[in-house]
């Protein structure tokens, strides 16, 4: 079986991507605790500075979370390309600018999804993120053939 798809990435997808970083990881959750009992704090003392600081806390991340991939789409010029990618019983490969690149299914470390797309991860900072909307009906496809060639216990895909 082989699957060919297209990806131009997005601000949304990147900012899905980044987003699942950040709410995997300890930062998010102990910003948000921090977050509400500042607002906690607020309700107890009436002053409205608490209230504040608790929404900026809260909401700091996902801001800039957002700018960052914005950023990144923007300015790296490899996003700035159509991705050209082939998946098939034996690898996963990627045509973009005049470049082949292949992996081996045993290469990959983890797999995962999110609502927007599948990660393919090579090591612990390089991924491959493949936006559910490039891949539109041959999404089951894709999933199967990680399923079937990325060793067992590496994917978790919804």
């Amino acid at each position: 079986m082989k699957v060919e798809f297209d990806v131009n990435m997005t601000t949304p997808v990147m900012y899905d991507y980044m987003m699942y970083h950040t709410v995997t990881g300890i930062q998010f959750w102990m910003a948000v605790a921090i977050g509400i009992m500042v607002c906690v704090i607020f309700f107890v003392n009436h002053n409205p500075l608490y209230l504040l600081a608790g929404i900026v806390v809260i909401a700091y991340l996902p801001i800039e979370r957002y700018i960052q991939a914005k950023k990144q789409v923007t300015l790296n010029p490899v996003f700035k390309e159509t991705l050209h990618y082939t998946l098939d019983d034996d690898k996963m490969a990627v045509d973009v600018m005049d470049e082949h690149m292949e992996a081996e299914w045993t290469s990959i470390t983890k797999a995962r999804s999110t609502k927007k797309s599948l990660i393919l991860y090579t090591n612990r900072v390089t991924a491959t993120i493949f936006p559910k909307e490039s891949l539109g009906e041959d999404y089951d496809k894709a999933v199967e053939l990680i399923n079937k060639g990325v060793p067992a216990g590496r994917v978790r895909i919804k």
